[in-house]
């Protein structure tokens, strides 16, 4: 453990300074602390309860608060209780994983220290290996647990057998706390650990993880040159799609790690590789192709009905769609241009669509219902209800972004000429209501 442990240190540059260790009070961990403490290094104690288990968990936090009582070393104790909507959108573990590295996070700031320790062992990396490999996440996900983060989480760990930390703890009569729930076969990797402990595959399959780890540097420059994309914070458009399958699944890879980092057990190398127009990737994210395009984005939430009145040389900012629609006089050559009677009100209403609105598209003899039109132009049924309609005297004028009424185009007939636009914003900052 002791040499391990150095091995680690030496080998990511870490010096002689203060490290955040977490401790659940489970084995792993305490083989960890008691270890640390022991190689004289100035460690903190951080303890997350989530409050999951009841007396159980309140029994580890006893346990932990009693061992660093006992060795002297100073403890901190952070409150986990886990939000019900976040536990129902990314599953209990999910958003227990997300709220103790925040926790963790925040400790090690306060305490000026740099790195947190987690006790990750050999074992969890072989488990996580094989994880990855039934939920198809390709050589990216076979490097498995990082032993070193970007963001200073730190596993010295990694090279340990659990068999080893057993022994470790049993030659100095420490009994750990046990938690009841990584028996339980509902959870996929109490089931791959168990399978783990019948193959005996721990040290090949943590091999893996350094084979893929050198080699990652090779593949990352070719994913780097097959690259063609725009990127936005809502999205991913790749312009073109590599011809090689496993391109096509590593792309989609590293792009939805980007738009949703907490993303678990999706085959991004499927999801490449499959023609139809419209995929489900995460709760989140969905792929679709139009034309040649292929789209990553954050799936698009429905909007309520909003309805907002705005006059000529003013400005309304539309919260729920987080643009900002523009009225202005006199027009010029670069924005949308509308012709309203001589003599009309200037008054208008900017909302979403309404059961029996219709248009007049330019070029028709007469109006049609807009879910028509809507669909003839191919516009998406989740954007629908989001486009902007601008009204006047109960017409739609015009679809922002769309397309102007053939009532309301331009004829130069000496009506009222205005020009509308819209301009997406995350904040109706510095625009006129």
């Amino acid at each position: 453990m002791h040499e391990a442990i150095r091995h680690f240190f030496v080998k990511e540059g870490i010096g002689p300074e203060r490290i955040v260790a977490a401790v659940s009070g489970g084995i792993d961990s305490t083989a960890l602390l008691i270890a640390l403490h022991e190689l004289g290094l100035d460690v903190v104690v951080a303890h997350v309860n989530h409050r999951l288990r009841g007396v159980d968990s309140d029994a580890d936090e006893a346990f932990v608060r009693d061992l660093c009582s006992r060795l002297g070393i100073p403890i901190r104790v952070a409150d986990g209780t886990l939000d019900p909507g976040s536990v129902r959108a990314r599953g209990i573990e999910a958003a227990a994983r997300e709220v103790r590295y925040a926790a963790l996070g925040r400790i090690r700031d306060e305490e000026g220290a740099r790195y947190v320790a987690t006790a990750h062992q050999k074992n969890d990396q072989a488990e996580t290996v094989l994880m990855r490999l039934l939920t198809g996440s390709g050589i990216a996900g076979l490097r498995g647990i990082h032993p070193h983060r970007d963001d200073d989480f730190i596993r010295p760990l990694l090279e340990v057998a659990r068999a080893e930390i057993e022994a470790f703890l049993a030659e100095r009569n420490v009994v750990a706390r046990f938690d009841r729930s990584n028996d339980d076969p509902r959870f996929l990797r109490n089931r791959v650990r168990a399978f783990l402990r019948e193959i005996d595959a721990v040290d090949n399959l943590a091999r893996v993880t350094d084979q893929a780890r050198a080699q990652w540097p090779v593949l990352e420059r070719a994913i780097d040159e097959a690259e063609d994309a725009e990127v936005r914070e809502d999205a991913t458009i790749f312009r073109t799609w590599p011809d090689d399958e496993w391109l096509r699944g590593a792309l989609l890879q590293r792009h939805i790690r980007r738009l949703d980092p907490h993303a678990r057990d999706f085959d991004a190398s499927r999801i490449a590789n499959d023609e139809a127009k419209r995929i489900s990737v995460t709760k989140h994210l969905e792929l679709i192709r139009k034309g040649n395009e292929v789209i990553l984005r954050k799936r698009i939430r429905p909007v309520e009905n909003f309805e907002l009145e705005v006059r000529l040389n003013e400005s309304v900012y539309v919260e729920p769609i987080r643009s900002t629609i523009h009225l202005r006089q006199p027009t010029t050559d670069n924005r949308q241009q509308i012709e309203l009677p001589k003599g009309a009100d200037p008054t208008f209403t900017i909302r979403n669509r309404r059961d029996g609105d219709r248009f007049h598209p330019l070029g028709m003899s007469a109006p049609k219902k807009l879910k028509d039109f809507l669909i003839d132009r191919k516009i998406d049924a989740d954007v629908r209800d989001r486009l902007p309609l601008l009204v006047w005297n109960g017409e739609i004028v015009w679809i922002a972004g769309v397309e102007v009424s053939e009532r309301f185009k331009v004829r130069g007939a000496g009506g009222m000429l205005c020009e509308v636009w819209i301009d997406e914003r995350d904040s109706p900052s510095g625009f006129q209501r």
